[in-house]
């Protein structure tokens, strides 16, 4: 694994400042946009050092396990986000072409070609491409996104569902992504929110800064707020059509794996409590390629 010094891909400024050192790795914030980041930044690459590495992260633990119930969770969250997709495309889609970055072992690949659309999915950890096309004959490919030489305008719909948090380069992998995107194209950016009320709870209570968006580095190396999601969507240059917070347990944007929480009464209420205070523990952005004459709103 190699490592490189990076300037803030929210604002572009280098202007790192520390937070905390944990275990080697210096978390800090941008001076100019307030972007939580690692410095330097871990660059990894599909290897199965990064299979058995990334095995100590317990979401890809999960991912290891392929149940029915995982699939028909992904299954019903496609047919939401899916809907959605029309909703802000302007036009209804009977099918479609859904690229999934970060895909994993592939269960949303798997749903929405259920659903009818044309997937392929993107992840960098080859036990769990191997494990997809051996379990579930999806197309799912072992590379990162930059790497993967997609067609410009591909895709209507790509999703970063949990992953933008984990890229060292999200601003050049957005700029791909508008790329590929069809005009009209959506994509969903679904992340801890930095800024969650939970979050800042922990912080005021004394806590050290010791995670970046609710995980330890280095799987997690960018946290993102409201304000620099969006700000890194239109640098970009992409639309943002709504960006808003939620519930870690909420079903239509979160893993399975997620809710499994969704039984612990007290943490739930302190959940949507934060939810309304707009400070929820996940951060929701849709954006996207409008429509040539298309100035519709944004929320």
């Amino acid at each position: 694994m190699k490592s490189d010094w990076i300037s803030c891909n929210t604002c572009g400024a280098d202007k790192f400042g520390e937070l905390s050192n944990i275990d080697g790795w210096h978390i800090g914030k941008c001076g100019n946009c307030s972007q939580i980041y690692l410095n330097p930044m871990p660059v990894f690459t599909p290897s199965r050092e990064f299979s058995e590495m990334s095995l100590d992260f317990q979401y890809t633990r999960f991912q290891h396990q392929i149940t029915e119930d995982t699939l028909q969770h992904d299954k019903r969250q496609l047919a939401f986000q899916l809907a959605t997709v029309s909703a802000y495309a302007g036009r209804s889609f009977a099918t479609g072409r859904f690229l999934d970055i970060g895909c994993g072992s592939g269960s949303s690949v798997w749903a929405a070609g259920t659903l009818g659309w044309q997937a392929v999915g993107v992840d960098i950890d080859p036990a769990l491409i191997a494990l997809g096309r051996q379990r579930l004959g999806i197309d799912i490919r072992c590379n990162s996104f930059l790497e993967s030489r997609f067609d410009a305008g591909q895709f209507d719909f790509v999703r970063l569902r949990d992953v933008i948090e984990h890229l060292p380069n999200p601003y050049a992998v957005l700029q791909e992504v508008k790329r590929v995107l069809s005009p009209g194209g959506v994509v969903l950016i679904a992340t801890p929110n930095e800024d969650a009320l939970p979050a800042t709870v922990r912080l005021l209570a004394g806590y050290k800064r010791d995670k970046i968006a609710t995980v330890a580095p280095p799987h997690h190396v960018h946290g993102f707020t409201p304000n620099t999601l969006q700000r890194i969507v239109l640098r970009a240059g992409l639309q943002p059509y709504a960006v808003t917070t939620t519930s870690p347990v909420d079903p239509r944007y979160v893993t399975a794996r997620n809710m499994q929480s969704s039984h612990d009464r007290l943490k739930v209420l302190f959940w949507n409590i934060a939810k309304l205070l707009g400070r929820g523990s996940m951060l929701i952005a849709w954006a996207g390629i409008r429509p040539a004459g298309d100035a519709g709103p944004v929320a």
